[in-house]
This record gives C-alpha cells, structure tokens and sequence, in this order.
C-alpha cells in the first residue's frame, strides 16, 4: 500500500483501501464466530434450536462444526478477493495502456498506429500512386464509415479496433472541445493542449474499480436473497450434480457480463458524437489532435516576444499539415465537423443508468468470489471421484480467467467512459489533471536541459574516438536501451512524449533542426543549441543517417540522467537558472520563471507556477534562490512525481 501511494497510482491505492475495508469487516465477523463458538455460547444456542441435547463434547456440536466451516469459508473468500484485486489492478494498467495509443494516435502518417493505416487496413481507404500531389499519394475513399446503422451492425463492429479507436477520439474531441450549444453549461478544459484526457479517464477508472472491490450493504442484501435458495437447493444433491450447479452459475455470470457489455456499448454509442462518413473527412477532423501534435502547434506558436530569431533553425511544420497526403480533392472542401451524439439528438433511450450498471457490476464481481470460494471449500470437503466431476471442476475454474481478463477490461473502459462525458464532467478530477499535467510539463523542460548539459560535457566515454566506432555505438544504444525499458511506463511515456513532439511527419524520425530550434526556444544562443545537439547525435548516430531515431533518443534519455553524477545534473539546473535570473540577484521570481516557461512555449499562468512550488515546500514562494530551485527541479524528476 505504502508502495503504491508512494509512486502515485491513485487506482492501485483506491483498491488497496477498499480492500482493507473489507478484510476489517470479514474479520470482525470471523472474530464473532469465534467468540462465539468458544465462549460456549455456541452450545447454548444449539441446545435452544435442537431440544435434547445429544451430543457429546462442545467440539462435536452441530451448530459450533458450521460455526467453523463459516470460519473458514470468510478467510477464503478474503483471499479471493486479495488475488481478484490483484487481477484488477493488472487489468487497470492495461487499459490505461489502451487509451493512452488512442490519445496519441496521429490522424495521418504511414506508421501502423495512425488512423490513415487503420482505415486503409479495413478497407475504408486506398492510398494512390500520385508524383504531384502531397507526400506523393493520394487518399481515395472506397466506402463510407458509421459505427452501425442499427444495434445488430453496431454488435458486430464491436470488436473493431477502428471502432473502438474512433469512438474514444471522437468522446475525447466533444470533451476538449465541447458544442457551442453547451459551452455554457458544462465545465471546459482550459488548455486542451495541455491535458491529457486520459489521465482524467485514470482518475476516474478508480471509481469504476471500487465497484468491483468494495461490497456494501446493499450488496450484501442482494446476494443473501439470491443465493441462500440456490444453497438450500444443492445441500441435498449428489456431488455430480453440486458440480454441474457451480460450472453453470459461473459460465452463467460471463453471460450476463457480456450482456452487460453489450447494452453499456450501446449506451455509450448514445452518447458519442457522430463523425463525417467519408473517412478522409475524419482524418482531417482528427489530424493534430492528438497529444503530441496538440503541443507540438503550441510550443511552435508565436512566443510572447514575437517572431523568430535570426539565423535560427527552422521548423519543418508547426503542426504537421505538411506532411499530409493528397485527398482526391477533398482539402479544398469545408472541414466537416462532429455530429451531434444521438442521446441529444433525439434518441435519449437508453437501457440501464449509470448507477445501475454499478450496481449490477458490483453483483456479479461478488458473485464472482463467492463462486471461486465455493469451488476451493468443496474440493477440500470432497475432491472430484469420477472424471465428469473433473471436467466440471475444470471449466468452472476456467471462467475465473475469462472474466477477469477479457470481459471485466471491456466492462471498465466503457462504463469509466460513460460516467465521463456530457453532464458527468468531474470538474475535481479535471483541476487535478491540470495540476499534473503543470507538473509533467516542468519534467520535460528537466530532461529538455540535462540533455544541452549532456551535448555541453559529454561524461568520459561517450565522446571518446572508441565510442565513435560504429560497433561501439551499436552496444552503446543497446545497453542504454534496455535499462530504458526498465524505467516505468509513466516515465517512459513522457519521453516519449517529447520525441513524438519533434516528429512532424509521424515517420518514425527526427531531424537534428528540431532539436536545435527547441533549443533555442529555451534561450540558449544558437551556436550553444547547435554544437549540444551535433554531440548529442554524435553519441548515438549508430547507423550513420545523421537523424534521430526513437531507440537512439531513448538512449540518449537515459545517458542524460543515469550516466552523470548529481553535482553534473544540478549544474545543469543551475545554468538554467542563471538564464531566467534576468537582473543577476540570485532569486528567481514567479513572474521570472513564469516568462521563461512560457518563452519555451510552455503556458502556465504565475497561479499554476504558484501552485508548484507550493506543491514542494509546503508554503506560498513568490521567488526562489538557486539552492531551492536546484532542489524543486530535482524532486520533480522523482519516480513519484514521474507517475502522480
């Protein structure tokens, strides 16, 4: 738990707490059973309900036996519920991985991961031969796209990825960009290029998952009522038959889970807004939109100063329009814009509310554990005899897998998605992703120095005429590649996040200009720009193509941090600090460090800057020294403030 809390995973730290709740009230009632059978108060009460006592010792008491097995039933229902938590936790990380690649899908681009690809992959599009037009191609459009005319259409694209992929852009886009009808009405994001909407779907999965850990009374209520008469019924069944009875209720739970599914993807299907039906249309409505394009147009935007330096490198595009492919024509026409999600649009009928597919989820996870205690208490009371007995016992012990890893993440994302958008905003989740997100802007500017500290003094080694030798180079990039992989998948995003930025093209590559002209934006001189970023790629140009690749920048992340010593890191910082220090006092104000954040196109206000650093020291700064800005960059690049 301490763990947990301690690298930031709010979803992890809600199921932990929910988790302890719940042993804390099945221990109480497992200390009651206790007290009770050995106060002797056991014996009493079977002597009331029984009559003549006929029994020998306490030990052999009716009632005190089933006080025992109740006992033990309570501690492996405790522990069902500790590895179905576990379960989830896994499955949560999973499907926070999952929205993260549809937040930072490009709209065009020839990798596999962009829409284009997709659309081409399913036949929407075809991408044509064209020597005059855009990138050399053009896109014509071979069918028209609709999630589905009608629910049985809809039922069979929902596997789609495509599908999938564009309902959650198109969601993403109505939240950052609301209608104009009801702007006024619902919250809005106030730098759309600055929050990550999955990071504010993370922060909502946590109240998605609480209704799969946490039991309340209601729960409780229910599953008495409901199965008390299925127990009663098997008490008098032979073995075969009790495990006939366990293998159905349990494939019985995946069906209404799947059922479940069905009617909570049509639901949302209600609520998600229309895009165009020609594909290409799409693609322009989407194309930029995604995380890095969205900053990468505003970082490249006109600085506060105005203008572009003299003799500066230039940027290829702002936002990547020109690496577009031709359209057949399409560019010349009006950008179509979303529809209006049906809900709104008249069709306001929908199956279940939110609150009642909470519920209903809740139900059928408790189900879920009672129905695997069961199993392990009846193999301890009377293992499979026949080999019927044993396929039964097989598959009731197959659906637990089943549900947890392929019903239960389809479950979690569409019913975190439906308690997101239109009236369901959560305006504390969203001033909370603002805030990490200040935060994980201040990181990237972190690494963005340590790397000019890093072309400015290469550590011994790295720069020598042996690590220039390709082969060298190549075990190099290697080794910093796998210890790059061991680093958090929060962390890793990140960085990747800031190469993704200076790919405009979506090909994979970056040109050493893009680096030099971040550089500069910095306000590091142009000749200082362009000598750190020739030895940054100096250091890792394995294959001699004079462009930074994914795996060579990956290397260079962690050359930047791992290979230099403190003091080497804070001097970084240090030299920074001496370009915002503008009148040479020795503090930096707010208004200072505000001004130079937002001359490196980051755009935080002086209250964001405020909050940040009165996130670190605990009290309100309206300046800092150097010592106390070394220490609050230092803590923000910290395993914890890498994934808050």
């Amino acid at each position: 738990r301490s763990k947990l809390k301690e690298y930031g995973d709010d979803t992890g730290s809600q199921i932990v707490d929910a988790l302890f709740k719940e042993v804390t009230v099945l221990g109480f009632i497992g200390l009651l059973l206790f007290l009770t059978t050995r106060s002797g108060t056991a014996d009493s009460v079977a002597t009331f309900i029984y009559g003549v006592r006929d029994w020998g010792q306490e030990s052999e008491n009716p009632l005190a036996e089933t006080f025992e097995t109740v006992h033990i039933m309570i501690f492996l229902l405790l522990v069902v519920l500790l590895f179905q938590a576990t379960a989830i936790l896994i499955v949560t990380r999973e499907v926070s991985r999952k929205w993260g690649d549809y937040e930072s899908s490009r709209g065009f681009g020839m990798t596999e991961e962009s829409i284009e690809s997709k659309f081409v992959e399913e036949g929407y599009i075809e991408r044509v031969v064209k020597p005059d037009a855009p990138r050399g191609m053009d896109l014509l459009m071979l069918k028209p796209f609709d999630y589905g005319e009608n629910f049985w259409e809809r039922l069979q694209k929902r596997r789609s990825d495509l599908n999938k992929l564009l309902m959650y852009r198109a969601i993403r886009h109505e939240f950052l960009y609301p209608r104009r009808e009801v702007r006024r009405t619902t919250p809005r994001v106030r730098d759309p290029a600055l929050f990550s909407f999955e990071a504010y779907l993370r922060k909502r999965l946590g109240k998605t998952v609480l209704a799969l850990v946490e039991i309340n009374a209601t729960t409780w209520l229910i599953s008495t009522a409901a199965l008390a008469p299925i127990i009663y019924f098997c008490v008098s069944l032979p073995a075969v038959s009790i495990r006939a009875v366990q293998c159905s209720f349990a494939w019985f739970l995946v069906a209404c889970a799947v059922l479940l599914t069905v009617l909570l993807e049509e639901d949302t299907y209600k609520f998600t807004p229309l895009v165009p039906s020609d594909p290409r249309q799409t693609l322009r409505l989407f194309s930029g939109t995604s995380t890095q394009m969205l900053r990468r147009a505003s970082q490249y935007a006109k600085t506060v100063t105005g203008g572009q330096r003299k003799g500066s490198a230039r940027i290829r595009s702002s936002s990547g329009k020109r690496f577009r492919p031709g359209l057949g024509g399409m560019e010349y026409e009006k950008k179509e814009k979303l529809g209006t999600p049906p809900f709104f649009d008249g069709d306001s009928y929908t199956f279940l509310s939110s609150l009642t597919y909470e519920q209903l989820f809740r139900l059928i996870s408790f189900f879920q554990a009672v129905s695997l205690t069961a199993l392990i208490v009846c193999y301890f009371n009377q293992p499979p005899q026949s080999l019927l007995e044993g396929i039964l016992y097989g598959l009731s012990w197959i659906e637990w897998p089943v549900m947890l890893f392929f019903v239960v993440p389809v479950l979690m994302r569409r019913l975190t998605l439906r308690n997101s958008i239109e009236g369901k905003k959560d305006v504390r989740a969203m001033r909370q992703v603002a805030v990490e997100g200040n935060r994980g802007l201040i990181r990237d500017f972190v690494v963005l120095v340590r790397l000019v500290g890093l072309g400015q003094s290469p550590p011994p080694g790295l720069d020598s005429a042996e690590h220039r030798d390709r082969a060298s180079t190549i075990a190099k990039v290697s080794e910093f590649n796998a210890e790059f992989d061991l680093r958090s998948q929060s962390e890793q995003l990140e960085i990747y996040n800031i190469f993704a930025v200076w790919d405009a093209d979506n090909d994979g590559e970056v040109v050493l200009s893009e680096m030099v002209q971040t550089f500069e934006i910095m306000g590091f001189s142009t000749h200082l720009s362009e000598q750190a970023a020739h030895n940054l790629l100096r250091m890792v140009d394995e294959d001699g193509t004079d462009i930074f690749t994914w795996r060579k920048f990956k290397a260079l992340a962690v050359m930047a941090s791992a290979t230099r010593p403190i003091d080497a890191l804070d001097r970084d910082m240090e030299d920074f600090f001496d370009l915002v220090d503008i009148n040479g006092d020795g503090r930096v104000t707010v208004n200072e460090l505000t001004l130079a954040l937002r001359r490196m196109r980051i755009g935080l206000q002086a209250e964001d800057v405020c909050n940040l650093l009165y996130g670190h020291f605990g009290e309100a700064k309206l300046q800092v020294t150097k010592d106390e800005f070394v220490e609050w960059a230092r803590d923000m690049t910290s395993p914890a403030a890498a994934v808050a």
